[in-house]
C-alpha cells in the first residue's frame, strides 16, 4: 500500500471544513487495509439544533470511517457510518453490521478519479448526510427508492408485467401457483431454468396491496411472525390464513415463496412502474411430529424469512432493454432470415439478441466442420443449419424461430414481415427479383474477397425492388471507381476441406465477416425500429490494412414501370433522372425532336429491362420539328466502351425521342421499332416517345 496516497487523503480530509477529530493513518496486521476516522459536522434543520439530533437519530456531529484497501487510489475508499446509524432511509448499501451509505449515483471509484480527487467523496457525504437530517434523502422527482435487502438469500425471475396481467385478468388480489427453484453455493435460485438434478417444487403466493404505502421502511423481516406484522401494516390482512390453507395442502414442500406487490406514491426509479415487488423465502422447520411414518414440515412464526432480488427472465422485452432497442410495432409477422451460414447466422444472432422476433431461419444446408471457422454458433454439430440457429436464438431468449429445411426456392413467404437475404446465390437473387409479390428484400453480400459488405433494401413503397437497385448499382460504377472495383473483382476461392473434396468459397476470417455482419446488422435493426427508408437504398462497407472500417449510403431514385397497351414478355422500368434527363433535353432542342440512344441492365430470369441511363445524339442525328433521325458518329464506341467498363452488365437497350408538340407512336416510329429490332437480332429492345406529359413505349 502506497503511504503517499494514504497521507495525502488523510490532508484532503483533515483540511476540510466539515471534518472534525480526524484520526492517524491505521493499519491493520497485514497492512493490506488502512483506516481513518473522523467526525463530520451536520447541519441539522433549526428545529433539531439544541437538541443536537433529529428525531430519526442522524447527530449533529456524526462518526465516520474511511477503509482504504491495496487498490487505493485507483478503487475509491469504503465509508461506514456508526452501527446505530437509522437505517430508515433509502440508498444505503445493504449491510448487517456497519451502515454504508450510497453517497453516489455512479462508481465511486470513478468519482474519486475526477479533478476534485477525495474532495469530490467528502462533499457527497457530507450532502449525503445532511439530506438523511431532513429526511430528504428520498426524492420522489428522481423516483421510488426500491426496499432495501440487508441479508440476500437469492434470486427469483418472473416477468412483473405477467404477473400485473394475471391479476388484471383474474380480477383477483392473490395469485397462487407452482414454482421450481434450485440451490447452488448456500444461494436459492427460483424460477430458473436449469438442468440440476436438484430442481425442487414449491408454491408461490402472490399479494397485490389495496393502497398505496407512501413509507419508506427498509427490510429487518428475519421471521415469518414479523412477516406476518409486515403485511398487516401495509393492509394484507389474509396473508396468515393464506399461508395456513397453502402449508396443510403442500405438508413436504421445504420453501414456500411469497411476494408482495406495492402500490408506491411515484414510479420506482428507473422503471416505468409504481409497483414494488418484495419477494421472501419462507424457510419451513421440521415439525418433529409424525403422521402415518412420516415427518411432517409446518410453517411456524418462528420460521426464518429470507429476502430475494428479482431477476427478469429470459424475455425480447428484456433483450431489448439490456440492447437499447426500441420494439416495433409488428412483431407477429415473422422475419424470414434466408440463408443460415457465416454472414446469415451472425446477422441472425445479433437481431435476436436485440430482441426481435419472431424468425423463419431457411436454410438446406447442413452444418459441416469447416464451418466453424466462421459460423456464430459455437455448440455445432452435424445437422441442418436452420435447425441449428433456430434453437440458438430462441435459448438466447424466448425469441420465436421455426427452422424451414427446404431450398429457398420453394418456400412461401407471404406471411413474412421481411426477407433478409444472406444467401450468397445468384439462383436465390433471381428468384427474389422475379416475384414482385413478394415481402420487401434486405439483402446482404460480401466482396473483393470479404474486405467489403453491400447491403441493399428496398423501399417502403416498393418503387425502387431489387432488380432497379442493382441496375442503378450497375451504372453507378461507371462512374465511381470504387464501385467498378467493388461489383467486378473475383471473389471466390476454392479451399480444401478433405481429401479431394474441395468448397469455392470466400476465403476470408471470422472477425472480418463479423465486422461487416455486425454493420449490417445495425442498419437492418433501424429498419426493423423504424421501417423501410423512403429512398431503396445500397449500404457499402469496407475495412483496409489498418482496420478502419468506412461506410457509405447511396439513395437509389425511384423508378416506373412503362406500360405499352398491349401484352410484353418483358417488364420494362425507367428511373426518376432518366425521365428528368429526357426532357431537359427536350426542352433545350425544342420546337424540334430530339432523342439518344437508352443504357440500362438486362435481368433475363425476371424479365426485366431498367433504364438507367442516356447517351446523347450523335452529332450526325437530324432534328427537326417533325422529324428525329438517329446518327451513327462514335455511337458504336461509346456503347463498347459503357460494356467493357460493367462486364456488359449495362447495355444498349434501344432508342428515345422527343415529341415536343405531344401526340403518340407514327407509323415511322413503329416502322423503327420493328427495323431495330432485327439488327438487334430480336434481342430485348426498348424504343420510347417522350412528351411533356409521358413516357410511352412504341
Amino acid at each position: 500500500m502506497d503511504r503517499f496516497w494514504l497521507e495525502k487523503a488523510h490532508k484532503y480530509i483533515t483540511e476540510h471544513n466539515a471534518f472534525d477529530d480526524v484520526s492517524g493513518i491505521e493499519f491493520n496486521g497485514s497492512d493490506s487495509i488502512a483506516s481513518i476516522t473522523a467526525k463530520v459536522k451536520v447541519n441539522l434543520p433549526s428545529r433539531f439544533v439544541k437538541a443536537g439530533i433529529t428525531e430519526i437519530g442522524v447527530k449533529e456531529k456524526e462518526d465516520v470511517m474511511f477503509l482504504f484497501g491495496s487498490s487505493f487510489p485507483l478503487k475509491a475508499p469504503t465509508i461506514q457510518l456508526r452501527d446505530d446509524f437509522p437505517r430508515c432511509f433509502p440508498h444505503i448499501n445493504p449491510s448487517e453490521k456497519r451502515v454504508l451509505p450510497c453517497i453516489y449515483e455512479g462508481d465511486l471509484s470513478e468519482l474519486l478519479q475526477q479533478s476534485g480527487w477525495m474532495n469530490e467523496i467528502l462533499n457527497q457525504l457530507v450532502d449525503w448526510l445532511e439530506k438523511a437530517a431532513s429526511n430528504d434523502l428520498l426524492n420522489y422527482e428522481q423516483g421510488w427508492e426500491p426496499m432495501r435487502n440487508d441479508r440476500i438469500e437469492g434470486f427469483i425471475m418472473y416477468d412483473i408485467d405477467e404477473v400485473l396481467s394475471a391479476f388484471k385478468k383474474e380480477k383477483a388480489s392473490t395469485l397462487i401457483m407452482e414454482i421450481k427453484y434450485i440451490r447452488k453455493n448456500g444461494f436459492i435460485i427460483a424460477g430458473a431454468i436449469s438442468k440440476s438434478d436438484n430442481v425442487k417444487k414449491a408454491q408461490l403466493v402472490i399479494f397485490s396491496s389495496p393502497k398505496v404505502i407512501d413509507n419508506y421502511v427498509p427490510n429487518n423481516i428475519a421471521n415469518l411472525g414479523q412477516l406476518y406484522d409486515y403485511a398487516n401494516s401495509i393492509g394484507l390482512n389474509g396473508l396468515k390464513d393464506t399461508i395456513k390453507e397453502i402449508d396443510i395442502g403442500n405438508i413436504d414442500d421445504d420453501n414456500l415463496f411469497v411476494i408482495f406487490a406495492i402500490k408506491r406514491p411515484v414510479y420506482l426509479i428507473g422503471t416505468a412502474s409504481d409497483i414494488e415487488f418484495l419477494n421472501f423465502v419462507i424457510n419451513k422447520k421440521t415439525k418433529h411430529r409424525m403422521k402415518k411414518g412420516r415427518e411432517l414440515k409446518r410453517t411456524l412464526p418462528d420460521c426464518n424469512v429470507g429476502m430475494l432480488s428479482h431477476v427478469s427472465p429470459q424475455s425480447p422485452a428484456l433483450l431489448q432493454r439490456i440492447s437499447g432497442i426500441r420494439g416495433n410495432k409488428d412483431e407477429t409477422r415473422p422475419i424470414a432470415l434466408l440463408g443460415c451460414g457465416s454472414m446469415g447466422s451472425k446477422i441472425g444472432m445479433h437481431l435476436a439478441r436485440n430482441g426481435n422476433g419472431p424468425f423463419r431461419c431457411i436454410d438446406n444446408d447442413i452444418f459441416m466442420p469447416h464451418n466453424n471457422a466462421r459460423h456464430a454458433l459455437t455448440f455445432t454439430y452435424t445437422e441442418n443449419k436452420a435447425e441449428l440457429l433456430s434453437l440458438s436464438i430462441i435459448t438466447i431468449g424466448r425469441v420465436s424461430a421455426e427452422p424451414v429445411k427446404e431450398n429457398a426456392l420453394n418456400v412461401n413467404y407471404s406471411n413474412s414481415r421481411i426477407i433478409i437475404d444472406t444467401a450468397a446465390s445468384l439462383s436465390v437473387r433471381n428468384f427474389l427479383m422475379s416475384r414482385p409479390e413478394l415481402p420487401p428484400v434486405i439483402s446482404c453480400g460480401l466482396y473483393r474477397k470479404g474486405r467489403c459488405g453491400l447491403l441493399l433494401i428496398e423501399n417502403k413503397d416498393m418503387t425502387s425492388r431489387l432488380t432497379a437497385i442493382w441496375a442503378f448499382l450497375y451504372y453507378k460504377s461507371l462512374s465511381d471507381t470504387e464501385i467498378r472495383n467493388i461489383l467486378y473483382s473475383r471473389n471466390l476461392d476454392d479451399v480444401l476441406i478433405g481429401q479431394s473434396c474441395s468448397s469455392q468459397t470466400l476465403v476470408v476470417d471470422d472477425a472480418r465477416i463479423s465486422l461487416l455482419a455486425a454493420t449490417m446488422s445495425l442498419r437492418i435493426q433501424g429498419v426493423l425500429e423504424n421501417g423501410l427508408p423512403d429512398n431503396s437504398e445500397v449500404l457499402i462497407s469496407e475495412y483496409d490494412d489498418n482496420y478502419s472500417l468506412t461506410s457509405r449510403t447511396y439513395a437509389v431514385p425511384g423508378f416506373t414501370k412503362l406500360e405499352s397497351g398491349k401484352e410484353r414478355d418483358w417488364d420494362v422500368y425507367i428511373s426518376g433522372p432518366v425521365i428528368d434527363k429526357m426532357r431537359d433535353l427536350m426542352h433545350e432542342k425544342e420546337p424540334n425532336e430530339t432523342g439518344g440512344s437508352l443504357l440500362g441492365s438486362v435481368f433475363l430470369y425476371p424479365k426485366a429491362i431498367v433504364i438507367t441511363g442516356l447517351i446523347k445524339a450523335p452529332p450526325d442525328s437530324i432534328e427537326t420539328r417533325a422529324l428525329f433521325v438517329m446518327g451513327i458518329e462514335g455511337l458504336e464506341k461509346e456503347i463498347e466502351k459503357t460494356e467493357r467498363m460493367t462486364k456488359g452488365k449495362v447495355t444498349y437497350l434501344g432508342t428515345w425521342h422527343s415529341h415536343p408538340h405531344g401526340g403518340g407512336a407514327s407509323s415511322t416510329d413503329k416502322g423503327t421499332f420493328r427495323k431495330l429490332l432485327f439488327v438487334r437480332n430480336y434481342e430485348p429492345t426498348v424504343c420510347l416517345i417522350v412528351t411533356e406529359s409521358q413516357v410511352i413505349m412504341v
